[in-house]
This record gives structure tokens, sequence and C-alpha cells, in this order.
């Protein structure tokens, strides 16, 4: 069993880059990784497969404990934040009449935003902003 080791470890390996590059979430891209020094183990020490197994995932942990948020944070610097999520659980005032199958207008720091509801809403009303979808905010009755 322990010849073949250092295939089934080139198999994680390569899962393991496959699996990544689906998801991007820099989860498996670390257990890629670990199967190399795995691999090496596995060349010394062929029968040892418990051993194998503990490197494989105590190497895979610890780089995606101490390396992960260092990559992310790294490639996610196009995200542009805006503060409109500020926005929720604010008050607004109606400008036009909101109907659940009509968009409505609401006043909002001295901007006028499209606004929706499930129920009807008339003009003149407060309203609470309870999330933001695209550029319109959704609204209940206060």
């Amino acid at each position: 069993m322990g010849e073949y080791m250092i295939w089934v470890w080139l198999i994680v390996f390569i899962f393991m880059l496959v699996l990544e590059f689906i998801t991007t979430d820099f989860v498996s891209v670390w257990f890629a990784i670990s199967a190399i020094p795995t691999i090496i183990i596995t060349l010394i020490f062929k029968e040892l497969i418990w051993l194998q197994i503990t490197i494989f995932f105590v190497v895979g942990f610890l780089l995606m404990l101490l390396i992960r948020k260092y990559v992310v944070r790294y490639t996610k610097k196009n995200i542009v934040s805006t503060n409109v999520d500020s926005y929720i659980g604010k008050n607004a005032i109606v400008t036009e009449t909101i109907r659940p199958d009509l968009k409505g207008l609401v006043s909002f720091e001295n901007d006028t935003w499209t606004a929706i509801s499930n129920e009807e809403i008339d003009k003149g009303d407060m309203v609470k902003i309870i999330a933001i979808e695209g550029n319109k905010f959704i609204v209940t009755k206060i």
C-alpha cells in the first residue's frame, strides 16, 4: 500500500487545485500546498500512512489559519466600499406613493430614491429602509 501513496497524494494535490479554481474561496489551495510536503514525507516513510495523513492535515490547517486572511485581504483590493449599507435601518419620507405593484419615491438625506415595498404606503408617510437592491430602497411603513 505504501508504494502507491505517492500517487494518492498527487491525485489529492490535483483535486484540491481544481477545487480551488472552481470555488475561489482560498480554502482548498492550502491543502493542495500541504500535499507537497506530504509527498516528500511519503518518499521517506512509505509505510507510515498515519504520519502522511497527519502532516497533510496539520500543514493544511496551519497554512489556512495563518496565511489565508492576508491572501484574501491582498486579492480583494478591487472591491469598492460604499456607505450605502449604512442607510439600512434609517428612516425616509415617501414623496410618491408606493404600491406593491408600483415603485414609488422617497426622500432620504436630501436625495430622492426609488423605493419598493410589499405594502401600500402613501405620500408623506415615514418609512424604514430595510434593504437596498441595486439603486432601490426596500422599505416598510413605520
